[in-house]
């Protein structure tokens, strides 16, 4: 307990799974956190932490405009004086948006403009306006989500994959510019980490894991298993703790190894022993 006592936080995307149960993981942990989402969802999961002893406040605003994440970091300053952990999570993951998401081709100039606005743009904005005030406070520790589809070319997701390509350079640019005044910037790439509903539960996670195109995933993981927002959630908490006071300009992977190994792993495990 208490990792990031003291600490206050700004996290993007909060009203979501994965963005919630890191809201949740730090807030456990002591720190102090605004939730920030375009949805107004986000004020009933605030009062829900609140109703739980947390301190937690709720920010409504649009992450690919500026003054929405000029007014998150002004909330910050005004509520608790302070910041020093910015979570850049929110983006376009909904399967509605990501189904229109396939090549270069298919893919229209106005989807990719507001996959990067979400995406990527949310990223240089929350950094733009949050460093001032984390160097007043003394240093602070950005951390961005990426994803494993920057890791390499794909048949799909062309969108999705250029604005998580450009998170990453972002993150070691900032850490790049800012390491001086005591600011690390860093970035958590999940892999597959499928929903809470479809959690392992009995028969569920053995019929989650059958299912064809999962089943491909884990066929190339060096770990035979689905992974879960507490995995990434800790992660987050780690790296907005002082525990990672010396890391900085990093990708961590959280992806049961996915993308740490040789492209044709699925095929060898697949030949008898010799």
């Amino acid at each position: 307990m208490d990792r990031v006592a003291g600490k206050v936080a700004i996290v993007t995307g909060a009203a979501g799974g994965l963005g919630f149960a890191g809201v949740r993981a730090m807030a456990a942990e002591g720190a102090r956190v605004v939730m920030m989402d375009l949805s107004p969802a986000v004020r009933d999961r605030a009062e829900e932490l609140a109703g739980s002893g947390l301190d937690v406040t709720s920010y409504v605003g649009d992450v690919s405009v500026e003054s929405d994440v000029a007014g998150v970091v002004a909330l910050a300053e005004e509520a608790y004086g302070r910041l020093d952990v910015l979570w850049n999570n929110a983006g376009l993951v909904s399967s509605g948006w990501i189904e229109q998401d396939t090549d270069v081709v298919g893919v229209s100039r106005d989807f990719l403009l507001r996959t990067l606005e979400v995406n990527t743009v949310s990223v240089f904005l929350g950094s733009k306006h949050a460093v001032p005030l984390m160097a007043e406070s003394g240093g602070g520790s950005i951390i961005n989500t990426s994803s494993i589809q920057a890791a390499g070319g794909d048949l799909a997701l062309v969108a999705y994959g250029t604005s998580k390509a450009a998170v990453e350079y972002l993150t070691r640019s900032v850490a790049t510019s800012f390491g001086h005044l005591g600011i690390r910037s860093n970035a958590v790439v999940p892999g597959l980490i499928p929903p809470p509903a479809v959690e392992r539960e009995g028969g569920a996670a053995h019929q989650l894991e059958a299912a064809a195109p999962l089943r491909m995933v884990l066929d190339s993981q060096m770990l035979d298993t689905v992974g879960e927002q507490a995995d990434v959630a800790n992660t987050v908490v780690f790296l907005a703790s002082d525990e990672s006071k010396f890391i900085t300009g990093q990708l961590i992977h959280v992806d049961g190894g996915l993308t740490g190994h040789l492209p044709t792993l699925s095929d060898r495990r697949k030949r008898p022993a010799a």
